[in-house]
């Protein structure tokens, strides 16, 4: 069987050819593993469909080398079904094209960022009383009457917005938008995937008043869930971004290796020390935090829960939100990141602790029964 590109070369599917334009077929190697996306899809079906939700997104990567080891994005279609392609959300990779809020998922990466600076110690000490002002907005924490004194631990433990707006107004605002641009935000990964958007970030001459605040507590910025997820694994490896890909590996017709996916580190973001104090902090929120949903006797998890507002129009909708949750395993020498989000759920839950850890957990669980896969 024979096939021509968009050149007109003719390409070897099943057969040879003797047409002196020929070029033969070659096989291309992913680094998804079948097991595990697998795993994935199912479980973002379920957790999409008892929520009720609009959309949904996973995906879970090895964080000491950037490569995807499944992906998952829901609605879906099926690609041997043209009628199924008229369902234009289905046709959409949330995993690269869909941007939203990620609320407190967010948290850990500006504590890293405010700890870099010299912005923040672990001996310091935030007091939340349910609420702070901030130029001429009041943000309001989940928790009526605060959580007390806290220390930056127990600020994502907790996840207290009063404490993170507190810590994101101390940032001059060049340099806090320079640090996520080196995490990864405002600009697409690289990675080798169709389709993939860069996000939404302000430009820093716009951050006046309460802006710092908000996208500290990961309001005001849009992102897709892999750059989160590759800025997450930052913290997983140590502290070094790196670009995620999904092909492993290129031959040609005679076997011949003609391109290969590897470690690419992009910058360094985090010293090894703030990385450690962010893993056992992001190890707390799930044995005592608001990430408990995500704990499970068979792996140590560490991650962090992710509820924010869906805005529309330059406000926010009431009632509609995405939930989330990001974390990594085994927590002091990491193996797999994964991002969980539940998009616009209904029925009167929204959290994503409620929501979307435990689809987190009922995935770790499975992948950890599996025969040991990725590299260490």
């Amino acid at each position: 069987m024979l096939a021509r590109d968009a050149k007109g070369k003719l390409l070897d599917i099943v057969g040879n050819s003797s047409d002196e334009n020929y070029v033969g077929a070659g096989n291309i190697y992913l680094s998804i593993d079948s097991r595990i996306q697998q795993i994935l899809e199912e479980n973002l079906t379920v957790g999409v469909q008892e929520a009720s939700a609009a959309w949904g997104a996973a995906v879970c990567l090895n964080p000491n080398d950037g490569s995807i080891l499944g992906l998952a994005s829901y609605p879906t279609f099926n690609p041997n079904d043209r009628g199924s392609f008229s369902n234009q959300e289905a046709l959409r990779n949330n995993v690269v094209a869909r941007v939203y809020e990620p609320g407190s998922t967010f948290k850990p990466l500006v504590m890293g960022l405010a700890m870099e600076e010299g912005l923040v110690s672990g001996s310091d000490r935030f007091s939340c009383s349910g609420s702070v002002r901030i130029a001429d907005h009041i943000i309001r924490d989940v928790k009526k009457g605060g959580h007390g004194v806290e220390d930056p631990k127990k600020i994502l433990v907790n996840s207290c917005n009063v404490g993170m707006a507190l810590i994101g107004v101390r940032f001059h605002v060049f340099r806090f938008y320079q640090g996520l641009r080196s995490l990864g935000f405002g600009q697409r990964t690289g990675i080798d995937l169709a389709g993939e958007e860069a996000g939404l970030m302000q430009p820093p001459e716009r951050w006046l008043g309460v802006v710092p605040a908000n996208v500290a507590i990961g309001q005001g910025v849009g992102v897709t869930p892999i750059q989160l997820v590759s800025a997450i694994a930052a913290i997983a490896n140590g502290g070094h971004l790196l670009k995620p890909y999904v092909v492993r590996e290129v031959r040609d017709d005679k076997g011949n290796v003609i391109y290969r996916g590897k470690r690419t580190p992009k910058s360094a973001v985090f010293s090894p020390g703030i990385a450690s104090y962010l893993r056992d902090s992001m190890r707390e929120v799930v044995k005592t935090g608001t990430g408990k949903e995500a704990d499970t006797p068979l792996e140590e998890v560490a991650g962090k829960t992710g509820t924010a507002q869906v805005a529309s129009g330059g406000t926010y909708t009431k009632g509609r939100y995405v939930a989330s949750f990001v974390g990594f395993w085994p927590y002091k020498k990491p193996r797999y990141v994964l991002l969980v989000v539940i998009g616009e759920p209904k029925g009167g839950r929204f959290y994503g602790g409620e929501l979307a850890a435990p689809v987190f957990k009922n995935i770790v669980e499975a992948i950890s029964l599996l025969p040991r896969v990725g590299k260490d």
